[in-house]
């Protein structure tokens, strides 16, 4: 006899923010979760150790990246012979895996969430017709934002769509409520690779030596940034979530400067620790977020001049833009990201 969920999931790894999302879901639905893979080899270990409170499975143990495709649709094509579901959430376009859902299972069961946004977006030729193809076999999509909306609306998809404002739930740690000072400390949180425009931020700073920036994470680019980098200009390397509260709480300003960024959930957390945030127009989160509380400001991820432009006013705005991120409710809107995907049971 199948099993019978409210809720099939399929997404790429155990992000602790996507499962810490299933997990509330889950307190008031029966939810199932196919991982595609446990682990990544460009993922540190703790971003994939969340504990699961729901029903669910890997297709592959080794690295997401080191994955027989053939054995993960075989995998995948067995364990949904064994479940049933009232609707199934695929996590992006970008996988066979996805794709093998978007036409093995019913239409109106198929949702997507949508985490690409129109500003990374391929929108041309034979990209664009796969992408309304796959949205074709799509009845609902869970878009995290404004721009996400903006790209539904471009490949003019006309189903159901439930605005979930956010990518998943956060880590909610070491929060100590106190009023900021602002003294010139920027951090930047991520990864150190090309598509998040570190070299900007170089150069920038470079230009502001009363003021310091910190880099924390990894990448391929770190030999270089450590080569490049102006004397305040500092890189920690990995720093465990389970620690970053306190180094969030060490500096005044983040900045996230990416080309590519679908979301940006470092963003929200800064905001939970009453940063002001920088950040690029290409930042997914940035209208919802950033615009949307007026807790920072936006620049162009080419100019450096707009990137000084943005320090030097989120200096003088400081203790307001402080004030106004304290007040974000990210309980308020965790519980809307979740009644999102309850509302649409039947």
């Amino acid at each position: 006899m199948k099993v019978e969920y409210d809720y099939l999931f399929v997404t790429h790894l155990p992000a602790f923010y996507k499962v810490n999302l299933y997990n509330e879901i889950a307190k008031h639905c029966k939810v199932f979760v196919i991982f595609v893979a446990k682990t990544s080899l460009i993922r540190t270990p703790d971003f994939t150790n969340a504990e699961c409170t729901f029903d669910h499975c890997f297709l592959n143990e080794e690295h997401f990246e080191k994955r027989s495709l053939v054995s993960s649709l075989l995998k995948l094509f067995l364990k949904i012979r064994k479940i049933k579901y009232q609707k199934v959430v695929v996590g992006g376009w970008d996988l066979l895996e996805f794709w093998f859902f978007a036409f093995a299972s019913k239409r109106n069961k198929n949702s997507l969430a949508l985490e690409s946004s129109i500003y990374e977006s391929n929108l041309q030729g034979l990209r664009v017709w796969l992408k309304k193809l796959f949205m074709s076999r799509m009845s609902l999509v869970f878009p995290s934002g404004e721009p996400h909306q903006a790209l539904l609306r471009s490949i003019k998809y006309d189903g159901k769509v439930q605005t979930t404002k956010g990518v998943g739930i956060f880590n909610y740690t070491g929060k100590v409520v106190q009023t900021r000072s602002y003294q010139g400390k920027y951090l930047y949180v991520g990864r150190l690779a090309p598509e998040k425009n570190l070299m900007i931020l170089l150069e920038a700073f470079r230009q502001l030596p009363e003021l310091s920036l910190t880099l924390v994470g990894q990448g391929p680019l770190r030999e270089m940034l450590l080569q490049h980098a102006p004397k305040n200009v500092h890189i920690l390397g990995h720093i465990p979530n389970a620690l970053l509260a306190k180094t969030y709480q060490q500096h005044d300003v983040f900045i996230l400067p990416s080309y590519k960024e679908p979301w940006g959930l470092v963003v929200e957390e800064a905001l939970f620790y009453g940063m002001p945030v920088i950040a690029s127009e290409r930042v997914g989160c940035a209208k919802d977020l950033i615009i949307h509380h007026q807790v920072g400001k936006l620049f162009s991820p080419t100019s450096v001049s707009s990137l000084l432009e943005a320090i030097t006013w989120v200096g003088q705005h400081y203790t307001q833009l402080s004030e106004k991120a304290l007040r974000v409710d990210f309980q308020e809107r965790d519980q809307f990201q979740v009644q999102q995907y309850l509302a649409v049971l039947p």
